[in-house]
Order: structure tokens, then C-alpha cells, then sequence
């Protein structure tokens, strides 16, 4: 993309490219009128984040704009990227093309290099910038998504989707062919929280996907649970917020050091996991977790200089209680006394815990169902098919579940990383048009 003058002329070389490659094609979908005598939608995305607009964008590339895409969160928390994801910098190397479609003009490096800076000089890229380059990719994309706007209620029938929406303006009913679900890691899953810490979530105990008040920590006792990415960060910002002390609590005897995830990130796995018999993606997959996936190099270091941090390896929390104006956790290598405690221990799979299909949960066909030794989390997984659609359980009564499309982190087992942040995104996208 060298010679381009800075932005608008990036902008100008997409515009041309969209002309040439005759994007978008005109719809070509017959209208069909719904229940309430209104055009119904082809396709309602729920979710604005990085997943949600790079299925939007496939849709339109293949002549599918009759779209309506909602999100809940205000214009630009879309995602976790502004929200709880707290690296300083992301993951994924900056070499991956994430939710471009095949178009260099759309790249990351495209749109850095635009505003005039060095790209070779760029080591992994910061968080909030990538916040800020997905706002544009919005922009010029020409995603419409309606923010404060939730999904309460999703009635698939034979027909058709009745979307049930809440939002600046009250309550409204669409009537849809299809609907994508785009909701992110947490869409269809729920906070995994040990059992002695259940009673006291949302007050003592925070999970790291909340809203999380950090200045507040400054001078605090804090004890994060977990010892993945996540963990790291959150006890990084709380250190960095002055907490007087940080505690981090793992199970695993020693700190996990490779990533087997990262050696899942070529061609060869995402086009050729889903085709893969089901026992033998469960033996992937299983294995890998089992293998427990180290914390990013940069994590560590994040907090490893920290004289206020330490480590309890090969710990359990085994109980808890109030004491004073803390919380005293019982673990199997003593008590540990905290302010606040912060679970870094991610989402477990829970198909009753979105609001929006909560009611249809009982009747989803799961991995359990289908694989027997799909055993624990991995059994509450949605077996899904090619196109990411639901399937219903034997003898289910439940029509249309295949009109709702589970384009999530929820999709892993099923389909591997499609929907699983950055690396391959793009993959899954391209499949849209089978929705």
C-alpha cells in the first residue's frame, strides 16, 4: 500500500476497490413479508464487535444488505477491547490479517501505515490502537449497528425469527429469515466462578469481565484467581493502580509455558478441523486444554519485576468468609486475607445463560448428546452444523433452530477457531453467506 497519501487516500484506493470488485452486488434475495406485513430481514447480527462486523461485511460482499445489527453497548464498547480485555498489547502477532476478507486495504498494516507511521518499528500492537483501527474498519465497511440496543427474547419458528429488541426507545419486534449471533467469548457461557465464591460475586469478588473500579484498589490486599493471560493482566492493572499487595492463586503445580493453541493457527487447521471426525476434534482440543495454555511472554514480565506481587502455585480455594472488611480465603496451602479478589478463570459454556436463547437452551442438541466422552465443559459445548446453525436434541419440538447461527467462541469444538479471535476470523466470515 506504499504512495498512499495518508488516510482519506487509503480510503479513496478502498472505494475504487469496492467499485471494481462490485461491492456490494445487488441484493438479490426475494422480499418476503413477516407476520406484522413488514419486509422481514433476511439476516438480524446480534453483536457490533470485530466478529459481528466482519460477517455483516461478508453478507453485503455477496449481495445479502437487507441486515439489521444490534449491540448493547454504547458506540465504540462494543467487544472487549475498551472493556476487559487489559493486555497492553494484544495476543496475536501483528503479521495476521484479522477481519479483512482477503482485502490488503482493509489490513491493520494498511490502515497504520496510512497516518504516516513505521510498521517495522511496530512490535505488537496496543490494545487501544486496535480499538481505534476497528472503529474505522466499522466506518468504511459500512456496517450499520444500532448500539444500546439488546436482543431479549429469540422465538426461532418455521418461518422464520421473532427478534425481540430493548432499546433508547423502548421495545420492538423484527421479524428475520435468519439471525447470526456475534456476542464474543462470554456470548453463549457464563463467569467460571469456584464455588466458594459464588455468594460473594459482584461485591468482594469481581470477575475479570466486569466493570472494575482499579483506582479503587490502591492500597488494597488483592488476591486474582487464576494463572492465565487474563489473570496476569488483571493483576498488573491492580499493581499498577498502587494495591498494596497482589496475590495470584493457581491449581496447576507450575506455571504453564507453551501455548499449544498457537500451533493451531495455519490454513491446513482452520479449513480442515470441522471436517474432522467428532472424537478426534475432541482429542485436539481436549488435549491442548489439558496441555493448560502458558500466559503471554509480555504478561509475565508485566508483573514478574513487581516487589508487591506473589505466586501460589498448586493452591485450591477451598472455602470463604468475611473478615472485618475483607474476604479470608481458605485455599489448600493456608489463608489468604484480601480487599478484593478478582477471578481471572474465564467463561465455562452455558447455553442457559444468554438471555436471548435462555428459553430455547433445553432444547439445543449438545456435544454430550452426540459424543459420549464429551465429559464436563466440553459435553455443554452446541453441536452445531457446517453453517454454525443450531441443531435441536432427539425429540425436541422446537422449530427453527437452524435459522439461528452461533458465530461465537462457543463454535470451537464444532468448527474450530473460525470465531475465535484474531488469527482466522476472516475464514469464518467468508462463510457467512452459507447462513
Amino acid at each position: 500500500m506504499s504512495g498512499i497519501d495518508g488516510l482519506a487516500g487509503l480510503e479513496a484506493v478502498l472505494a475504487r476497490d469496492f467499485e471494481r470488485l462490485n461491492h456490494p452486488p445487488a441484493d438479490w434475495v426475494p422480499p418476503r413479508a413477516g407476520p406484522d406485513g413488514r419486509r422481514m430481514v433476511d439476516v438480524a447480527i446480534v453483536g457490533g464487535g470485530m466478529c459481528g462486523l466482519a460477517a455483516a461485511f461478508a453478507l453485503r460482499r455477496v449481495g445479502i444488505s437487507n441486515l439489521r445489527q444490534v449491540d448493547r453497548s454504547p458506540e465504540g464498547r462494543e467487544g472487549p477491547w475498551r472493556t476487559y480485555a487489559r493486555m497492553e498489547t494484544l495476543r496475536s502477532p501483528k503479521h495476521l490479517a484479522g477481519p479483512v476478507l482477503g482485502m490488503a486495504g482493509l489490513t491493520f498494516r494498511a490502515w497504520w501505515e496510512a497516518g504516516g507511521r513505521d510498521w517495522d518499528g511496530l512490535g505488537r500492537i496496543p490494545t487501544a490502537i486496535w480499538a481505534d483501527y476497528l472503529d474505522w474498519y466499522r466506518r468504511v465497511t459500512g456496517a450499520r449497528v444500532e448500539n444500546d440496543v439488546e436482543v431479549a427474547a429469540l422465538e426461532p419458528g418455521s418461518d422464520g425469527v421473532r427478534v425481540r429488541l430493548v432499546g433508547p426507545h423502548g421495545t420492538e419486534t423484527v421479524h428475520a429469515r435468519r439471525v447470526v449471533l456475534a456476542t464474543g467469548r462470554e456470548g453463549q457461557a457464563a463467569p467460571r466462578v469456584p464455588e466458594p465464591l459464588v455468594p460473594f460475586l459482584g461485591g468482594l469478588v469481581r470477575h475479570s469481565a466486569e466493570d472494575i473500579d482499579f483506582a479503587a484498589l490502591s492500597g488494597c490486599r488483592v488476591a486474582v484467581v487464576g494463572l492465565a493471560a487474563t489473570a496476569f493482566d488483571n493483576a498488573a492493572v491492580a499493581l499498577e493502580a498502587g494495591a498494596a499487595e497482589v496475590v495470584l492463586i493457581g491449581r496447576a503445580p507450575a506455571l504453564p509455558r507453551l501455548n499449544k493453541m498457537k500451533q493451531t493457527v495455519y490454513p491446513g487447521f482452520s479449513h480442515g478441523f470441522p471436517t474432522l471426525p467428532d472424537r478426534e476434534k475432541l482429542r485436539w482440543l481436549d488435549h491442548v486444554v489439558r496441555q493448560r495454555i502458558a500466559p503471554p511472554r509480555d504478561s509475565v514480565l508485566r508483573i514478574s519485576s513487581h516487589p508487591r506481587v506473589r505466586l501460589m502455585l498448586g493452591t485450591e480455594v477451598t472455602g470463604a468468609g468475611v473478615d472485618g472488611g475483607a474476604l479470608r480465603l481458605e485455599t489448600t496451602r493456608g489463608a489468604v486475607v484480601a480487599d478484593r479478589v478478582i477471578l481471572g478463570t474465564g467463561f465455562a459454556i452455558d447455553l442457559g445463560a444468554p438471555r436471548e436463547i435462555g428459553a430455547l437452551a433445553p432444547e439445543i442438541l449438545r456435544w454430550r448428546d452426540r459424543v459420549p466422552e464429551a465429559a464436563g465443559e466440553w459435553g455443554e459445548c452446541p453441536y452445531l452444523s457446517p453453517d454454525f446453525a443450531f441443531l435441536a436434541r432427539d425429540g425436541s419440538a422446537a422449530e427453527g433452530l437452524g435459522r439461528l447461527h452461533c458465530f461465537t467462541h462457543a463454535a470451537q469444538l464444532s468448527l474450530g477457531n473460525l470465531t475465535n479471535d484474531i488469527p482466522v476470523v476472516s475464514e469464518g466470515a467468508l462463510g457467512a453467506h452459507h447462513f
